[in-house]
């Protein structure tokens, strides 16, 4: 039976009444009937309702008012209102004793509560109206409070829950004929299977309720709203638009907020995927400002969802950031634990188990963050490849003394600004569970020298002491992750440095506790800097955070490497404490377990000779899939700087690459992943299942400033040979490329005549007649040959120290020590202006990074070529 039928045979009952209680009560019939299509009829009925009891002291009467009036301001979404007169029916229904009235008022309580996004209120509510009515027997109410319990299911995202209740109270409902009821229930099924994904039922259950709706009513355009999303789900966008609009209309002829707010949202998310940025970030905001006004939490988690990655679409990476963070924040809210606890009490037949739903939310979440993080690094990385790279090449061009150091400072703000997104994919690895923390044999006292190497320079730029002490207790050989130890080492003695302007700077190494095979080390770095005041030292550790914005402004730099060392240290089961005086200095103190190895000799091994990274790709045919102009610029620039002979295509997406591919053999392909018309994800994925065998085996290395670990994992289980990261060093890029040539030629090379390869090795390490440059270490000097001598004497004094290291390691076959030596040494020879394409410093150390056993030995030996030439021309500059 339709609405308009039943208030007729109603109105009819209330005419014939004998009594003024008997109108009163099917008046109150009459409102329920009414305040789903006209709310504001019900509300002027209410009104009524109440004077009129009132004027009999018809206490029920009364009651049944003031629920009716909270279930309209819940309708016009009105909460606080709704909620003060919901009040005061309980209250009557408990004087009264009226179980029915109670429970009503209970049910109505749990609406708004859902409303306002507090779940764990709306479940108490529903559950208390619940059990009334199953002790009345009244199987009507029950059925609408399941109802309403199946809508909390699906805010949960428990679809299949959510399905089973309302499934339960469609044929009670049908049975009796309540079409108020049943549109309410369509529209729950409908909304149930949509989020299944089952769009077909979706589709009958809105087309049902639409059927049944009357004209211009909230219901019709709630079904429309319904039909719309479904359709725009199927990709029929026409019929999408069509219904939205239609259902935008109606609800604002009747006032209907909810449905105005569905409607806005859901031809936002149209607009924006045809690509029409701007209206459908007019449509988001409207929709934001309506479920602002009427605070509809669970709204308002939908469209902040979407406005972040609208945004990030946008490169609006600080818009973009604001909404995810309300997201979260609104997804806290509603989903707090009490929530779950309440959950599992529900007293009905089947209790379910819903603690999964915490977690689905807690990595819906997480991926939001990581995509940010994914999407913020890449857009910032994207430009900075170019940046990187044009600048790399101007410094090449022999710049004049004012532009190289105009040069140089957009080469340390570049370098500054990595570091710092570094620091932050750190964090957000961190926080997403993305590190795993290594166990393998390394020797503390190499580390703790190469770490004094690397920092000894910084501190002799300040004028500053630095030593460390190591006690003699500590076994040499441990097992633990020195990866991570000298990144804790390095942050923490690089701010001692950073906040000491005089004194110096100190680090104890002590054996703290011996357990057989077990021993915890601390480690102590004192400094005589600035110290850090107590109102600060208790969030020194808080992400983003230093001490004061005095602080922040005067030394600069991301307040993340203090938490992120604090966090690494307990990854590997230690603690980090701080004491500090201000003005005076400050200790930190990291204490870390480690176990002792069994073998505290290291192995000795002979490696093999191999040809030269420049053998490998001199005349190699590339092709470049890029879609950014500046960065094919310095790619292709950058190649042909370094390898003249190299022959480089262009291809601006992956269609371009396809079409290349098919008319050309090219050797390797360095694949962009983020492009119009065809990404290189798709693009590989092609290549390797789609084109000739000849083909599908070519070399494919990603150029991308996506670097987080589940990027990576991705490009390699697509397909992808290698990655490396945008922006590049042009050693990184050589050593890679040579790695997937050797790999593609090794077997043609083999049967080459060893003297010949030994002859075009020789060719690729010829050295220029002069290996150091004084340009640079003049002007950071500003001219003063005291200091520019002072710097040289340190670089003799170092150097062969580490390069011994290095010929020792490379001898038997300790790759850490060799990597730890050729970190030192890079900054150095930068001083001395001895450049990478002559040294292969960061190519040593990469290869010693990566074990390549087949690379170090020739590399070293030119190295030590290199290093024989700088001595003597330095030695000279001495003399003079």
């Amino acid at each position: 039976m339709d609405s308009k039928k039943k208030i007729a045979l109603l109105e009819v009952d209330y005419q014939s009444a004998q009594t003024e209680q008997e109108k009163l009560d099917l008046l109150s019939e009459i409102i329920l009937e009414i305040r789903t299509e006209d709310v504001e009829k019900a509300l002027r009925l209410s009104e009524e309702l109440m004077e009129r009891s009132k004027a009999i002291n018809y206490q029920l009467g009364i009651g049944n008012a003031y629920n009716h009036k909270g279930a309209c301001y819940w309708i016009k979404g009105e909460y606080e209102d709704g909620l003060d007169e919901l009040a005061e029916a309980y209250s009557i229904a408990r004087e009264q004793e009226d179980k029915t009235l109670e429970a009503k008022a209970l049910n109505n309580y749990g609406r708004i509560y859902r409303e306002l996004g507090d779940i764990s209120n709306a479940l108490v509510h529903f559950e208390e109206a619940l059990e009334i009515n199953e002790s009345l027997g009244n199987v009507i109410n029950q059925s609408i409070n399941l109802t309403n319990i199946a809508n909390l299911y699906l805010d949960l995202s428990d679809y299949d829950s959510a399905l089973e209740y309302a499934l339960k109270c469609l044929p009670i409902f049908e049975k009796e004929q309540d079409n108020v009821r049943l549109a309410s229930i369509y529209n729950t099924l409908g909304n149930i299977y949509y989020k299944k994904e089952m769009f077909n039922e979706a589709l009958e259950y809105f087309q049902r309720m639409q059927t049944m709706a009357e004209e211009n009513s909230p219901s019709k355009s709630l079904a429309n709203s319904g039909l719309g999303k479904v359709y725009f789900k199927l990709y029929d966008y026409e019929r999408a638009s069509h219904f939205l609009n239609i259902a935008l209309e109606q609800s604002k002829e009747t006032n209907n907020f909810e449905v105005e707010i569905i409607t806005l949202y859901y031809l936002a998310y149209l607009y924006e995927n045809q690509g029409l940025y701007q209206k459908s970030l007019q449509f988001y905001n409207e929709a934001l400002q309506l479920a602002n006004e009427f605070l509809r939490k669970q709204d308002l988690v939908s469209i902040h969802e979407r406005l972040s990655i609208l945004y990030d679409t946008l490169s609006n990476v600080p818009k973009a950031y604001e909404h995810l963070k309300a997201y979260e924040k609104l997804k806290e809210e509603i989903f707090h634990q009490n929530t779950y606890n309440k959950m599992r009490n529900l007293q009905i037949k089947n209790k379910i188990e819903v603690a999964k739903k915490e977690k689905e939310v807690a990595e819906r979440t997480a991926m939001l963050k990581q995509q940010f993080m994914a999407n913020m690094s890449h857009e910032i990385r994207t430009p900075m490849n170019a940046i990187v790279g044009i600048t790399r090449l101007l410094i090449d061009k022999q710049p004049s003394e004012e532009q190289l150091r105009y040069l140089k400072l957009i080469q340390q703000s570049t370098d500054n600004l990595l570091v710092i997104i570094n620091d932050i994919l750190d964090l957000s690895k961190i926080e997403a569970n993305k590190i795993t923390i290594e166990s393998i044999a390394f020797s503390i006292r190499d580390l703790l020298y190469g770490t004094k190497e690397i920092m000894q320079l910084k501190a002799r730029e300040k004028f500053l002491s630095f030593s460390i002490d190591i006690d003699e207790r500590i076994p040499d050989c441990l097992i633990g992750d020195p990866t991570r130890l000298n990144q804790i080492l390095v942050n923490l003695i690089g701010n001692a440095v950073k906040f000491t302007e005089k004194g110096g700077i100190n680090v104890q190494v002590k054996l703290y506790k011996e357990n057989g095979h077990k021993i915890a080390v601390r480690f102590d770095i004192t400094d005589t800097g600035i110290g850090i005041s107590k109102q600060y030292i208790n969030t020194i550790f808080d992400s983003f955070t230093q001490a004061g914005s005095d602080t922040a402004r005067k030394y600069g730099g991301t307040g993340l490497g203090l938490t992120i060392s604090k966090q690494l240290v307990d990854l590997m089961k230690g603690r980090m404490e701080v004491e500090s005086q201000l003005g005076a200095g400050t200790t930190f103190s990291v204490l870390i377990p480690f176990e002792v190895s069994a073998n505290q000799s290291r192995i000795q091994d002979e490696q093999p000779d191999t040809a030269v990274i420049k053998k490998e790709l001199s005349n190699a045919y590339i092709l470049l899939v890029e879609d950014n102009e500046f960065n094919q610029i310095v790619a292709e620039e950058t190649l042909k700087n370094s390898l003249p002979d190299i022959r480089i295509d262009i291809a601006n997406n992956g269609e371009e690459a396809i079409e290349k591919l098919r008319e050309n053999d090219y050797d390797m392909i360095l694949m962009d992943i983020q492009m119009p018309v065809m990404d290189g994800i798709t693009t590989t994925k092609y290549i390797r299942q789609e084109m000739p065998e000849n083909k599908r085996q070519i070399k494919i290395v990603a150029m991308t400033a996506n670097v987080l670990q589940d990027d990576v994992k991705r490009y390699f289980d697509i397909g992808m040979d290698a990655y490396i990261s945008k922006p590049f060093q042009l050693d990184d890029l050589l050593l890679t490329m040579s790695q997937q040539m050797h790999g593609k030629t090794e077997s043609a090379d083999n049967t080459a005549p060893k003297e010949e390869e030994e002859g075009q090795a020789s060719k690729t390490l010829l050295l220029p007649e002069v290996v150091t440059d004084m340009q640079f270490l003049s002007q950071f000097t500003k001219g003063n040959p005291e200091k520019r001598n002072k710097y040289i004497r340190m670089f003799l004094d170092n150097c062969p120290k580490l390069l011994h290291q290095l010929n020792e390691g490379l001898g038997k076959k300790d790759y850490a020590i060799m990597k730890i030596a050729a970190h030192s040494l890079k900054p150095q020879m930068g001083y001395m202006g001895i450049k990478e394409e002559v040294s292969n410093i960061y190519l040593i150390e990469h290869a010693a990074a990566e074990q390549q056993a087949e690379v170090l030995p020739s590399l070293i030996k030119h190295l030590n070529k290199v290093c024989e030439l700088a001595f003597a021309e330095l030695e000279k500059i001495l003399a003079v």
